[in-house]
C-alpha cells in the first residue's frame, strides 16, 4: 500500500495535542502511588498466598511420608518403645497415702476412712522386691504418718509399715504383706545423657498411672540445697504433687530415679522436676533393708570449691576438684597423709568434680575399703590411699542438742547465715552456753553457711574429745565455744 503525506495535497499537518504541565504530574504522582501500593500490597497478598501453599504442600508431603513410614510399621514401633517401658514398670507402681491422728483419740473405720485424723498426705510409690513387699518412696511423703495406706494396681487398699527412711536423701522403705503381682528393676542412672527420653510414673492429684514423657535435661544438679546428698536428675517430664517417691523410667522399662521435687512458682508443673538417681537411691533403700539405717563412707576434711584464680594459683590444670582447708585429727584423711591446701580430684577411680561429687562418693563407699585418692599438690598430682571410716558413728545435730536455720545475709549475693534455733535443755550445746539467737560462723576451722555444711562440719569431730565453734551475738561479738568434751555426761 502507497503511503502519502498531508502535504502531498497542499495541506498543513494540524497540530499534536499536548499534556498540560500539572495534568503530566498528577498522572506521575498516579502512577508513583500506584507503584508503591502494588509493593505494599501486591507483594505481600502473593507472598502470604505462595506462604499458604508451600504450607500446605510441605503438610501434604509430610503426611505422605507419615503414612509411608506407617506401612513400614515405624510409628508403631517408635510408639510401642514407650507402651513397653510402661507396661513393664506401671503394675509395680502404687499410691501411697498418710494420715497423722488427732492426738486426743481416735476411732478407726478402715484404712481410708477414719475418723479422727487432722491431716493427710499423698505421693508415690514403687514396688522393688515382689517376695518380701518392699516399696521406695519419699521421706517426705511419710514423714510423721501414723497410718500409711497403699493402693496396688489392682485397686486394692492394703496397710503398710515402714521400714525405714533417710532424710538425707529423702527416702523411704515401706512393705505389704499382702501378695503382689509385679516389681520393678532398678537401671543404671550413670548411663543416663542429656536428651535421653525418660517417662515419670504416678499419682499426681491422685491421678493413679498418670503417665507423663519427657528428657533428660540436666544430671548431677548437687547444688540445689533441697536434700543433704543430692545429685538429682532433672527432666522435663510433668512431675506434680502426688508424684513424689513414683519411678522415673527408661525406655528399656527400668527404674532409674525416684521423682521427689518439682520447681515451681504455682504448686504446677513447670517443666523442672528432679528424682534422685538409681544409683544413689539403690545404696540406699539395700542399707535401710539391710540394717535399718544408712551407713555412710567418711574421710575427714573440710573443704571448699575451686574457682579459676585458685585452680591457677594451686597449678590445676581446671578449677575440678574439691580444696581441702582442714584435715581432722586420727582421720582416715590424715592416716592417710593428706593435707590442708591439697585439691582432692579422684576417689576410687572416679573424677572428683566439685566439693558436693566428692561427699557424695565418699558416702558410696565401703567401710573399710582402701581406695585410691588422687591430690595436686604444690602443683604435682600424685595418689594415696585411705581406708573409709564409718560417718554415722559421729555427732549429728540430735546428739549435740541443738539446730540452726538458715537466714538471708546482708550481702546481696544470695547467700545465707546460720542463727541457733532452739537448743534442748541439758543437752551438750545448754552445757557449753550455746542458745537461740547466737550466729555459728564456724566449725573447727570451717566457715558455715548453710545446714549443709554445717551437718557435714560437726560430722567431721568427736563429741567425746569436743566440737569448737566460733559464734556471735546479736550484738556483734564473737566468742569461741567447745561443744561436749570430757565433761560430757555429767552434772
Amino acid at each position: 500500500m502507497a503511503s502519502f503525506d498531508l502535504q502531498d495535497f497542499g495541506l498543513d499537518e494540524p497540530p499534536r495535542p499536548t499534556t498540560p504541565p500539572v495534568r503530566r504530574g498528577f498522572l506521575v504522582a498516579l502512577f508513583v502511588l500506584g507503584l508503591l501500593a502494588s509493593l505494599m500490597y501486591g507483594i505481600p497478598y502473593v507472598a502470604e498466598h505462595a506462604g499458604y501453599a508451600w504450607e500446605a504442600g510441605r503438610a501434604r508431603a509430610a503426611s505422605q511420608a507419615l503414612a509411608e513410614l506407617d506401612k513400614a510399621g515405624a510409628v508403631n514401633r517408635a510408639s510401642a518403645l514407650f507402651r513397653m517401658a510402661t507396661a513393664a514398670v506401671a503394675p509395680a507402681v502404687v499410691r501411697v497415702e498418710t494420715r497423722r491422728l488427732h492426738r486426743g483419740g481416735f476411732a478407726l473405720e478402715g484404712p481410708l476412712h477414719a475418723r479422727g485424723f487432722e491431716g493427710f498426705g499423698l505421693g508415690s510409690g514403687v514396688i522393688i522386691d515382689k517376695d518380701r513387699g518392699f516399696i521406695v518412696t519419699n521421706h517426705h511423703v511419710v514423714k510423721e504418718a501414723d497410718q500409711i495406706v497403699v493402693r496396688l494396681s489392682r485397686g486394692n487398699d492394703v496397710p503398710a509399715r515402714l521400714v525405714g527412711a533417710d532424710t538425707k536423701t529423702d527416702l523411704a522403705v515401706l512393705q505389704v504383706s499382702a501378695w503382689v503381682q509385679a516389681a520393678a528393676e532398678w537401671g543404671d542412672s550413670d548411663k543416663l545423657d542429656i536428651g535421653d527420653w525418660v517417662l515419670a510414673i504416678g499419682s499426681p492429684f491422685a491421678l493413679d498411672h498418670t503417665v507423663t514423657a519427657g528428657i533428660v535435661s540436666a544430671t548431677e544438679r548437687n547444688d540445689l540445697r533441697i536434700n543433704e546428698y543430692e545429685s538429682f536428675i532433672q527432666t522435663d517430664a510433668a512431675i506434680n504433687p502426688g508424684n513424689s517417691g513414683g519411678p522415673l523410667v527408661d525406655l528399656t522399662g527400668k527404674v532409674v530415679g525416684i521423682n521427689t521435687a518439682i520447681y515451681t512458682l504455682n504448686q504446677g508443673n513447670e517443666g523442672i522436676g528432679l528424682a534422685i538417681p538409681a544409683t544413689m537411691a539403690r545404696r540406699v533403700v539395700e542399707s535401710l533393708i539391710k540394717d535399718g539405717r544408712v551407713i555412710r563412707g567418711y574421710l575427714g576434711v573440710s573443704i571448699q570449691p575451686l574457682n579459676p584464680v585458685l585452680a591457677k594459683n594451686f597449678g590445676l590444670p581446671d578449677p575440678r576438684g574439691a580444696l581441702v582447708m582442714e584435715v581432722r585429727p586420727d582421720s582416715p584423711a590424715a592416716r592417710a597423709g593428706l593435707m590442708v591446701g591439697d585439691v582432692i580430684v579422684g576417689l576410687a577411680g572416679k573424677a572428683v568434680a566439685d566439693p558436693a561429687g566428692l561427699k557424695n562418693q565418699t558416702a558410696g563407699l565401703a567401710i573399710g575399703s582402701k581406695v585410691p585418692v588422687d591430690v595436686y599438690r604444690e602443683g604435682k598430682r600424685q595418689t594415696l590411699t585411705v581406708t573409709i571410716a564409718e560417718l554415722n558413728a559421729l555427732p549429728t545435730v540430735a546428739t549435740i542438742g541443738f539446730d540452726v536455720r538458715e537466714i538471708p545475709s546482708e550481702d546481696e549475693d544470695g547467700s545465707t547465715v546460720l542463727v541457733i534455733d532452739q537448743v534442748v535443755a541439758g543437752s551438750p550445746a545448754a552445757r557449753a552456753g550455746l542458745r537461740p539467737g547466737l550466729r555459728v560462723l564456724a566449725v573447727g576451722s570451717s566457715p558455715v553457711r548453710n545446714k549443709a555444711d554445717f551437718e557435714s562440719a560437726i560430722a567431721s569431730f568427736d563429741l567425746a574429745q569436743g566440737i569448737p565453734m566460733k559464734v556471735m551475738s546479736p550484738d556483734g561479738q564473737t566468742t569461741f565455744i567447745r561443744v561436749g568434751g570430757p565433761a560430757v555426761g555429767r552434772h
